[in-house]
């Protein structure tokens, strides 16, 4: 078999079990619905026995049937195998926020644009999404889960547990920085630059000495300068993340230094980024405006921590906007040493060859909304 037959059989597997996941989730709300009522309570108790799972196990997966079966389009798109099972709950989980008519419009447009983006990429459209049909019911999600903040452990095996932290995204991209900083300044030695950032959060933690971090503890934010005055209710983007609430963004801004970027009316992608620094850092900010992640398919690594490739070999001449993409240095060596091959479009977008022969398309990621004429 070739490689786009191999391909086409993955497909199609995949698609088998989304349709099996679909059918798995009708069948088990069939079967709490039929109960009678004095069993109802006690469901998973029969649901645990019969799959051979805890009760904890059965009523976790009795909620997400339940819940995804309250919205059959999503279920319909999952039997498809359209989206996938990860997908589906992640738009059922965003839509509950929302009021009539406001999650049917954000559920057809994330059926509409999640087939053939990553997780990653449809969490980001469905917060996106929400700021805008309604501004104030993010405001209120972003306050009860920033109450939810907390610390924990899992014991792992052969001697190891993790810990993790959940806070705002704007603290812990300030974090992740701080650490990723003093990391990255540390001599070369047997470490891995994962394992440094792990030594150097760990003597953080434990009040131990690290070294100076190398520079200014920084993250990208962008927004309207009409949201900045509090003129309107557009939401922050705040780098490697995605939206933020308009109110959190302010607060950042007022202890942040500002550079102006003037978008394209048409399409809102950034053209120009005023003038700070000497004429490559420039072009360096530029470009991670206009991109914001590496330019490979998913990837959501962001741009200021990727190597800044000339998607056509450099000449001498070529180190412009048009032909510089950034990219993490996996897939900078992925390009450079494989047969996948990019290409840049006159309109700004980035695209794949696969070994396979298949063409994938980035899409273009505006950091303002078109002008509306």
């Amino acid at each position: 078999m070739t490689l786009e037959e191999l391909l086409v059989e993955v497909e199609a597997s995949h698609a088998a079990l989304c349709h099996a996941k679909a059918n798995l989730a009708s069948a088990l709300t069939a079967f709490q619905d039929a109960a009678d009522d004095r069993d109802y309570r006690y469901v998973q108790n029969e649901v645990a026995c019969a799959l051979h799972i805890s009760r904890r196990g059965a009523d976790h997966i009795l909620s997400n049937s339940l819940e995804l079966t309250e919205r059959p389009l999503v279920l319909a798109a999952l039997s498809a195998g359209s989206i996938d099972e990860g997908k589906a709950r992640l738009i059922v989980d965003q839509l509950q926020i929302l009021k009539e008519p406001q999650a049917s419009i954000a559920e057809a447009d994330l059926l509409d644009y999640a087939p053939t983006r990553t997780h990653t990429s449809v969490r980001r459209r469905a917060q996106t999404l929400i700021h805008k049909l309604d501004p104030k019911a993010a405001e209120r999600r972003h306050e009860e889960k920033r109450k939810e903040r907390l610390v924990w452990k899992t014991n792992l095996d052969d001697g190891m547990a993790e810990l993790r932290l959940g806070m705002t995204a704007h603290d812990t991209a300030m974090a992740y920085d701080h650490i990723d900083r003093i990391a990255r300044s540390l001599p070369k030695d047997d470490r891995t630059l994962d394992q440094k950032r792990a030594d150097v959060a760990r003597d953080l933690l434990l009040g131990l000495d690290t070294p100076a971090p190398q520079g200014q503890t920084m993250v990208y934010l962008t927004m309207p300068v009409t949201a900045l005055l509090g003129l309107t209710d557009d939401p922050g983007m705040l780098a490697g993340y995605g939206p933020i609430p308009t109110s959190v963004a302010q607060d950042i801004a007022a202890g942040g230094i500002w550079k102006r970027i003037l978008t394209d009316p048409a399409t809102g992608m950034a053209e120009e980024v005023s003038n700070t620094y000497r004429p490559t850092a420039k072009q360096r900010e530029l470009i991670n405006a206009r991109y914001p992640r590496c330019t490979a398919i998913g990837c959501q690594q962001p741009a200021q921590r990727c190597d800044v490739d000339h998607c056509r070999p450099y000449d001498g001449t070529n180190t412009t906007i048009r032909n510089l993409r950034p990219k993490c240095r996996h897939h900078h060596n992925m390009k450079t040493h494989s047969n996948w091959r990019c290409e840049n479009r006159d309109d700004g977008s980035h695209v794949w060859i696969t070994p396979s022969g298949r063409v994938h398309e980035t899409e273009l990621e505006p950091i303002a909304d078109p002008a509306p004429f």
